[in-house]
């Protein structure tokens, strides 16, 4: 007794090593006590030996079979070691053999959200059932419901965690801004940068929060401040700040693409080691599976709509994995597409991976990269011998589990700088499929837009606006005297944009406002607009296939990073080099002339629609042919090397 309470002084005082030292002999005297074999294995944690705690739990687990807080530890023990799955069986045996223990419930929970399981809410409802002041237990159970799409059920939960950790402030602002509610979110965002002013993540969230209200002054200010801390280096290793939001602000490429970097390490030590490889299958077709969060009514989604059931059957067996619910008709008419499709949401990553190497994917194609509701994690256990990232996030990804990026020659030509170490495949002709896609009927009345003036238009989200942007909006209407100009904007942006209109001269009567309308509605909108004008750090994508299936010419401006030359991708793609522009003076002498010019515009809109049906724009098997083509030779080429190796 003497040995182990002098073993628990030395604990309490953080001398880990004589701790050890002292607790081995206390079990040599007294084997049979559950207690010291309990705290043996903790200080063996706590010293950074996570696979001799784990053995120390299972000795004292034989002597003292199901002994609650041995499990506990050992759970822990196996986490750290890099055995999920072993800590959850663990934790789960606590909870059946310690119900009433607060803290075995909140292990379980925990284990199960980092594991991406829904099963976790049950488990950390039980945990704050039990203990009401557990803020922990609030935070992954917060993390949980945000994950679901709950977002003001998250949003309590993270307030209750407040309590003792005011981080929490970050993600109440995450669950606001998908909620919709942008100022809410920006003022939670500003509560976190002034609580941390050096953590890089909150403040790419504030800058984008406030692009997404038009708040250009302040979104430009809040980015030089984050582009200062890049400069500076990597911050903390949970300091990762999103690649959505870095890959539109004006950065600079190589802090970006090092916080990239940063951000991909996180996930890497979060994983356990890699699925032992695959080869490719050596049977008559290929086994291509797409996986992503976005199989519904989504811009991906709308892209890829006829995609998979254009595939070859002769060639390919199409596989797909969906990581969020949806419930849209689209959601069930994409999943019949495939000839298997897993519905995935809340399962486990490495269950995941485990379903996709059982499945013998020949070819995974990641169809989210970094964006909201991807499982990178997924990607990055192997679970395929080839692996894709597409469509979702056309930037670099840095991600070591990629094989390449399927881009094209518009989006990122081959002289154009490339800073990132991701290796990229350039899909022929254009990097975005599209189905058949509603041509629209032109009713300015049912849209309130004024009649009989050219009216020029912008769709894109608001987060892609810039003050660059408006200023020559403003010149192009200067120049262009009886032209209007649609903008759609959410209603927390509009009092930003206003002013900002105001300020830069805009004229307020030729300014239209433009809210939300149903996915049936935005194809007769768009065909009642004669001009649309991209955007120039953030073009638009599906929105541009959209505009011209409706016959509604797109101009836009050539830009120096591939979310840049979207919109002047789909124009080279269609033989429309002169509605590309090279600068911004020319960009609005071009919109200037066209809105002033009809009968060029009618010509255009003809042109167009013949350029779309020429180059099979609206044919799915146009992408699925190139992919099946890719895929083919990546598979072979994989093969080919397995069969080399030693």
């Amino acid at each position: 007794m003497a040995e182990l309470a002098q073993a628990r002084h030395w604990h309490r005082q953080g001398d880990l090593a004589r701790a050890i030292a002292a607790y081995r002999r206390a079990l040599e005297a007294d084997p049979h006590d559950a207690s010291a074999w309990h705290d043996c294995a903790g200080a063996l944690l706590q010293a950074g030996r996570p696979d001799q705690a784990a053995a120390t739990a299972e000795q004292g687990l034989r002597l003292a079979p199901g002994h609650p807080d041995l499990l506990l530890v050992l759970a822990q023990a196996r986490q750290r070691a890099g055995h999920p799955a072993e800590a959850l069986a663990s934790a789960a045996a606590a909870t059946a053999a310690a119900p009433a223990n607060p803290l075995g419930w909140l292990l379980r929970g925990r284990l199960e959200a980092l594991s991406g399981a829904d099963a976790a809410e049950a488990s950390l409802r039980r945990a704050v059932a039990l203990a009401p002041g557990l803020d922990e237990a609030w935070h992954y159970l917060g993390e949980v419901l945000q994950r679901q799409g709950r977002w003001d059920e998250a949003a309590q939960a993270y307030a209750r965690a407040m309590r003792s950790q005011p981080g929490e402030i970050m993600n109440i602002g995450l669950c606001a801004e998908r909620a919709g509610r942008l100022e809410q979110a920006r003022q939670a965002y500003a509560r976190m940068c002034a609580l941390y002013p050096r953590r890089r993540d909150c403040l790419a969230r504030l800058a984008h929060v406030e692009a997404m209200l038009c708040d250009f002054a302040a979104a430009q200010a809040s980015t030089a401040r984050l582009a200062a801390l890049l400069e500076a280096g990597p911050g903390d290793p949970d300091d990762c700040p999103e690649p959505f939001a870095l890959a539109h602000l004006p950065l600079a490429a190589a802090p970006r693409r090092e916080a990239v970097r940063h951000y991909v390490r996180r996930i890497l030590r979060r994983v356990p080691a890699p699925l032992p490889p695959r080869p490719p299958g050596h049977g008559p077709r290929l086994r291509l599976g797409y996986i992503g969060a976005d199989f519904g009514r989504h811009a991906v989604g709308l892209l890829l709509r006829g995609l998979f059931a254009a595939h070859d059957r002769r060639r390919v067996e199409v596989l797909g994995y969906s990581l969020r619910r949806h419930d849209a008709p689209v959601a069930a008419a994409l999943a019949a597409e495939f000839d298997v499709f897993h519905a995935l949401q809340g399962v486990p990553a490495e269950t995941v991976a485990r379903r996709i190497r059982e499945d013998a994917v020949d070819v995974l194609v990641d169809l989210g990269g970094s964006t909201a509701g991807a499982r990178p994690e997924v990607l990055a256990l192997r679970p395929a011998p080839v692996q894709l990232g597409w469509l979702g996030f056309i930037d670099g990804h840095e991600a070591p589990w990629l094989d390449g990026l399927l881009l094209d020659g518009h989006v990122q030509p081959e002289d154009a700088p490339w800073p990132w170490s991701d290796r990229v495949l350039r899909l022929p002709g254009l990097l975005f499929p599209c189905g058949p896609l509603p041509s629209g009927t032109p009713d300015r009345a049912r849209f309130g837009l004024p009649e009989g003036v050219p009216l020029l238009a912008s769709f894109n989200n608001s987060y892609k606006l810039d003050a660059e942007l408006v200023q020559a909006w403003v010149r192009i209407l200067e120049q262009a005297p009886r032209a209007h100009l649609a903008v759609y904007l959410p209603a927390e942006a509009r009092p930003h944009f206003l002013r900002a209109w105001q300020e830069m001269g805009g004229d307020a009567a030729r300014l239209h406002l433009l809210g939300h309308v149903p996915f049936e509605a935005q194809a007769d909108r768009a065909a009642s607009c004669d001009l649309c004008l991209d955007a120039f750090r953030y073009q638009a994508g599906a929105t541009a296939l959209s505009a011209v299936a409706a016959g509604l010419p797109l101009l836009s401006r050539e830009g120096d990073r591939p979310l840049a030359r979207l919109g002047v991708a789909v124009n080279r793609f269609l033989g429309l080099d002169e509605l590309v522009c090279t600068d911004t003076g020319q960009y609005i002498g071009r919109a200037a002339a066209l809105a002033n010019d009809p009968a060029r515009l009618d010509a255009l809109r003809a042109r167009m629609r013949r350029a779309a049906a020429a180059t099979g724009l609206f044919d799915p098997r146009r992408t699925a042919a190139a992919i099946e083509a890719l895929a083919g030779r990546l598979a072979a080429s994989a093969s080919r090397t397995e069969a080399r190796a030693p």
